[in-house]
């Protein structure tokens, strides 16, 4: 809030809320540049006898009240940094993390200060800046195969200079287009199969590499992005869309501000084909299957990023009465989930507000591991809310906002997949004994399990496993945790192998044999016939580590395994599939907790086991369950239980 308070603070001090309304956007801007009304003023003179570019100069100064950047000797010192080492630097997702972690330890302190500080671009943009920038906007506007854009649509999506909160830059240069392709469709007056070979062209062949911020960061200057080798999801959607722009092509950001059904929230670019059609791109992927790579993620809600000031965005329509969420609190969003998928208005009925709470306004949350995060708004009528274009198969839960805090205000419930609404009110009169394996949706380690379906173990007693017997086959495994084995064969033997199904590269965390005794058998050596993958050979099959595995350079006919020192007769065999850590771990502590009314209750702690499988007696009917794991890890998913399942909510 506090960012863009300052923008309602210099509303009320030049015309006061109430006039604004009757001003013009222009007189409005103008007023609250302040000393830097002259650096607008001379864009507007400079443009007096071109009427277009005069109105797209009218266009930027109305809309620019609550844009701002940040500057400051860190912001710089980031920036420098990092665009040093993404233009000299080369390496995987771990060697950038630890630059990233490095620079962060030099500048993260100067860091907070500079962004608790916004330069807003009313107050501080030149007129040299803006005439530069509208021109470069008009050079790649007027161009053959842009011709089925209307100009409201080069307003919006080509024209604004910036994007984010980056800092300034003349950026439209660094994106030229390759001159093959310019010639090549200068020739055409209708091509939106050029837009579609811009995103192929310039993208399809990128590896983007995405580092997990702890923290907040400043935006990188859209000049800066075409060097990036590792960064937020942001900054790649900030990427495409100055890539699409620099070629007159209309593009923004839209995103959800949480998963619904998994943590966190993602951003991405979309693209106009014309003037009605928008099409969300990703890096790395071909042009229109972003989404089919998420078809299990939910999305809860869907904005549109926009440079133009939206009034019927929340933050308009509270004109700075309120404290609002972080997502909320900008002027610049439209509500676009209903272009993504089928949604359903739901109305809320509220519990009733403290004495001492004053809100005019309700939220709906989803779950993040172990909190819940406002992904919608609705205004309070006669104790209800009605919250529209909702995503489905999704849990939600009411709260108010109050100092930077969230108060559940209503009982938690699903919006079905059908668009029904069902109150996850637990009865605590009626209870029974659930079974809990996973701490975390499944649909990674199902992925994982489905990879080894088929694969056998085999014992010989010739190297080149030409007289091989088969101990085992592997079925369809339904959990993902250690599975214990103990084959019927008898047979003393030299040689021992795991051969994975064709079509896997044979991702085993680990495997362990053991002689009648009970004593783990200890190879001589290691042997296969396959490259691994650089740390993934097969010393991670033993190293206690479950989040380590063997993974081959190919996928087809391979086998890896050991010699021991003389022939033996294996009686067991451990073994555990690649997985996510997220199965009940032998010896660490874990707390089931169900929803009611205002917080979660505890139905007592936990020691898993061996077995992977934990059992809690004086569960409510018709609760929403979450289990927790005291002793380490962040994904955790909330559940309800069903015909002795685990339904992953």
């Amino acid at each position: 809030m506090k960012k863009l308070l300052h923008f309602f603070i210099l509303l009320c001090m030049t015309t006061g809320i109430a006039n604004s309304c009757k001003e013009s956007g222009l007189d409005r801007s103008l007023s609250q540049a302040g000393n830097n009304r002259k650096e607008l003023e001379a864009v507007l003179r400079h443009y007096r006898n071109a009427p277009l570019k005069l109105q797209a100069a009218r266009f930027l100064i109305e809309n620019m009240d609550a844009h701002y950047g940040f500057g400051g000797e860190a912001v710089e010192e980031y920036y420098h940094a990092m665009d040093s080492i993404f233009r000299h630097g080369k390496g995987d997702r771990t060697y950038w993390n630890r630059q990233y972690d490095s620079i962060l330890a030099q500048v993260g302190t100067g860091l907070d200060s500079c962004m608790s500080v916004p330069l807003f671009d009313i107050e501080h943009i030149k007129a040299d800046f803006l005439i530069a920038h509208i021109d470069s906007a008009f050079a790649v506007w007027d161009r053959n195969w842009n011709r089925q854009y209307s100009f409201d649509m080069f307003l919006r999506y080509v024209l604004p200079y910036r994007i984010g909160h980056e800092g300034l830059s003349l950026w439209r240069g660094e994106y030229p287009l390759p001159q093959e392709e310019e010639e090549d469709y200068n020739r055409n007056t209708f091509n939106t199969n050029f837009v579609y070979g811009v995103a192929h062209a310039t993208f399809l062949g990128m590896q983007p590499w995405i580092y997990y911020a702890n923290r907040e960061l400043p935006d990188f200057p859209l000049g800066q992005l075409k060097h990036i080798k590792a960064a937020i999801c942001r900054e790649y959607a900030h990427l495409n869309v100055a890539s699409f722009r620099a070629q007159g092509i209309p593009a923004t950001v839209d995103f959800t501000p949480q998963w619904g059904n998994r943590a966190m929230g993602h951003e991405w670019c979309v693209f106009f084909i014309n003037n009605e059609t928008a099409i969300p791109f990703e890096m790395g992927q071909p042009v229109g299957c972003h989404f089919m790579k998420r078809k299990e993620d939910r999305l809860p809600k869907v904005f549109r990023e926009t440079f133009e000031i939206q009034t019927n965005s929340l933050f308009m329509q509270d004109k700075g009465k309120e404290s609002l969420p972080r997502i909320f609190n900008t002027p610049y969003l439209i509500d676009v989930t209903n272009q993504y998928i089928e949604t359903s208005d739901v109305e809320v009925d509220l519990y009733p507000m403290e004495t001492n709470q004053s809100s005019g306004y309700a939220y709906l949350a989803v779950f993040d591991n172990q909190t819940w995060k406002i992904v919608h708004w609705a205004k309070i009528s006669r104790g209800k809310a009605l919250f529209t274009d909702m995503g489905r198969d999704i849990v939600y839960l009411p709260v108010y906002y109050m100092e930077d805090k969230i108060i559940p205000a209503g009982d938690a419930f699903l919006i079905n997949a059908q668009g029904e609404k069902e109150i996850l009110k637990p009865d605590t009169t009626k209870t029974n004994t659930i079974k809990v394996k996973r701490k975390y949706r499944d649909i990674k380690a199902n992925n994982f399990l489905r990879d080894i379906a088929g694969g056998k173990f085999q014992v010989a007693n010739r190297k080149d496993f030409s007289d091989s017997v088969t101990l085992y086959i592997i079925p369809r495994l339904n959990d993902n945790c250690f599975q214990d084995i103990r084959p019927q064969e008898k047979g003393k033997y030299k040689y021992f192998r795991y051969l994975p199904p064709n079509g896997s590269r044979g991702n085993m965390a680990e495997l362990y044999t053991f002689d009648e005794k009970g004593d783990t058998l200890h190879p001589i050596h290691f042997m296969g016939n396959s490259l691994s993958l650089p740390e993934h050979d097969m010393k991670t099959l033993a190293d206690g580590d479950v989040l380590t595995y063997y993974e081959a350079e190919n996928a087809e006919n391979i086998w890896y395994g050991w010699e021991y020192s003389h022939p033996i007769n294996i009686s067991r065999i451990i073994f555990l599939p690649r997985n996510d850590d997220n199965f009940i771990r032998e010896g660490e502590t874990y707390e089931l907790f169900y929803w009611n009314h205002n917080g979660w209750f505890s139905l007592g702690k936990q020691k898993g086991n061996f077995e992977s499988e934990l059992a809690f007696s004086n569960a409510p009917l018709h609760a929403l369950f979450w289990l927790h794991n005291h002793d380490k890890g962040t994904e955790e998913r909330i559940f309800t239980y069903e015909n002795e399942r685990q339904i992953w909510r």
